[in-house]
């Protein structure tokens, strides 16, 4: 992956369950779209998600703070629309 001086698009780490990747985006919460789609495309079925996704954006250095994501949102921002129900399902019952 290349980024240029004028690429509007930062780096972000992103992980969540055991794996973690970094992508190239605009924002937080596109570089979670990114890395889960990549993931789910490259792993499939062997893909493993948690609640939560960890986005750390990449500059010279880490940032100090953290955006975590749900994963539900993910998976319905990149059209996974029946898992986000389930996930969604799942996390709701982790509050009872």
């Amino acid at each position: 992956m290349i980024k240029l001086e004028q690429d509007v698009n930062d780096f972000f780490f992103c992980t969540s369950a055991d794996w973690s990747t970094i992508v190239k985006a605009e924002n937080e919460n596109e570089a979670a779209n990114k890395a889960v789609s990549k993931v789910m495309n490259e792993l499939e079925e062997e893909a493993l998600i948690s609640p939560c996704l960890r986005v750390k954006k990449i500059k010279e250095k880490f940032e100090d703070s953290d955006i975590l994501i749900r994963i539900d949102k993910v998976l319905a921002d990149i059209g996974m629309h029946k898992e986000s129900r389930s996930m969604s399902k799942i996390l709701k019952n982790l509050k009872k």
